[in-house]
């Protein structure tokens, strides 16, 4: 054997799940596709958002998902053929629609809170634990309403929801709001903020979680998994340079899982879910925490250089389709509807990523094929990071055979 366990998967989900088997004890390869830069991680938002009750966009309304879908210029967009194919029975716009039984989205809610509760605990832990560059904030986060409908409507709800769940949040009125971040437009009607949500820089956190891994002797193998096969008492993964053999495989590879689980047989209702990103040159303006502008969904952070990072769109479309670079434009254009820049900002990246989406709104973990050598963990969708660190610990608790009730609820099982 290579290894006693290879994940699969270079992302935040299979970083940390390297981590947590090395410190139980296994010899770890990870094999990590074609470079950091490459997966959804990359791209993320930052937030470690303690709001967060499902991965998928707009859970609460099929209907208003599709008018959003339609309209010009929305932040949800799909592929016409992936739309028309996964709306055939069995497909993954048609499973989403069956999910939105106001009972299931109440205990998928109460589980994702559980898990967001425990991702944060765990990512303080390790970020000090190993000294992690991470240029961590945890000054909490805003999200700023322009419309007043939209605003006293998902007050009130999320207000009901955080009593509920057991998050805190603030309602703030409009001159709040500017109190808080002085960069807010006029106009603004309300916002949200999320006392105990944290904030990291993505790339930077990405990059240096790979260094400290490689300092505690983790191999990281940048290179493309090609299938997975049942061995005899393990498991052989085809890589680029040739075949490696553990124990266990762990399959973490985000909007690319579903074609690896072909090669076993395995089918599950993945889709990829793109996000954009777009990085400014540094601006001297600061925000002063992390700020969600609702209307248009975007997210907006600031890294200790001052560029800023624009985030939005959830894109159903092919994981390798090229970046539409009309939605940076228009992304960064309506950005500066919500906060006070300087005229011209100038755009330094531009980026799309695939996120792995589960048409339920939850993460998929457990076993799958004949001999339960292979495991899956993926679904986070748009909480990747987020839920990456408790994720890896319910891969723990799988491979070392420890008790935790919250996997039945994640378990692949759910789609045979």
């Amino acid at each position: 054997m290579d290894a006693d366990a290879i994940v699969v998967g270079g992302g935040f989900v299979g970083l940390h799940t390297a981590y947590r088997l090395h410190k139980s004890g296994l010899r770890v390869v990870v094999v990590g596709g074609e470079g950091p830069r490459r997966g959804a991680s990359w791209g993320n938002a930052g937030l470690i958002h303690q709001g967060s009750t499902t991965t998928v966009p707009e859970i609460m309304g099929f209907w208003r998902v599709v008018r959003l879908a339609l309209r010009r210029g929305s932040y949800i967009s799909s592929n016409p053929w992936i739309a028309l194919r996964e709306s055939l029975p069995g497909g993954w716009l048609w499973r989403y629609a069956r999910s939105l039984k106001k009972e299931q989205l109440a205990v998928r809610a109460a589980l994702l809170a559980r898990l967001v509760r425990e991702s944060k605990k765990l990512w303080l832990e390790i970020i000090r634990s190993e000294e992690l560059d991470t240029e961590l904030l945890e000054q909490g986060s805003i999200e700023a309403y322009f419309s007043e409908e939209l605003f006293s409507l998902e007050s009130r709800v999320v207000s009901e929801e955080s009593a509920k769940l057991g998050y805190r949040v603030q309602i703030l009125e409009g001159e709040k709001c500017r109190e808080l971040e002085p960069l807010l437009r006029e106009g603004v009607a309300g916002g949200l903020y999320y006392v105990d949500d944290a904030w990291v820089n993505p790339s930077k956190t990405l990059n240096s979680l790979i260094s400290a891994l490689q300092r505690l002797g983790v191999q990281i193998v940048w290179e493309r998994v090609r299938g997975v096969r049942e061995d005899g008492d393990g498991v052989k993964v085809e890589a680029d340079s040739g075949g490696l053999r553990a124990g266990h495989v762990v399959l973490a590879a985000g909007a690319w899982t579903r074609n690896l689980l072909k090669s076993l047989g395995v089918e599950i209702p993945l889709i990829a879910g793109r996000g954009y990103l777009a990085v400014s040159e540094p601006v001297k303006k600061r925000l002063s925490r992390p700020l969600f502008y609702a209307d248009e969904k975007i997210v907006i952070g600031q890294t200790a250089d001052g560029n800023l990072r624009f985030t939005s769109y959830f894109e159903l479309n092919n994981p390798d389709a090229p970046l539409d670079r009309s939605k940076i434009i228009q992304m960064v254009r309506k950005a500066k509807r919500a906060i006070k820049l300087e005229d011209e900002v100038r755009i330094v990246d531009e980026w799309v990523g695939s996120r792995p989406c589960i048409p339920d709104g939850l993460p998929l973990v457990g076993r799958i094929g004949g001999k339960g050598r292979v495991l899956v963990a993926t679904g986070l969708c748009r909480l990747g990071l987020t839920l990456s660190p408790a994720t890896a610990m319910l891969v723990e608790d799988v491979i070392t055979g420890r008790e935790n009730p919250l996997l039945q609820h994640f378990s692949p099982a759910r789609f045979s």
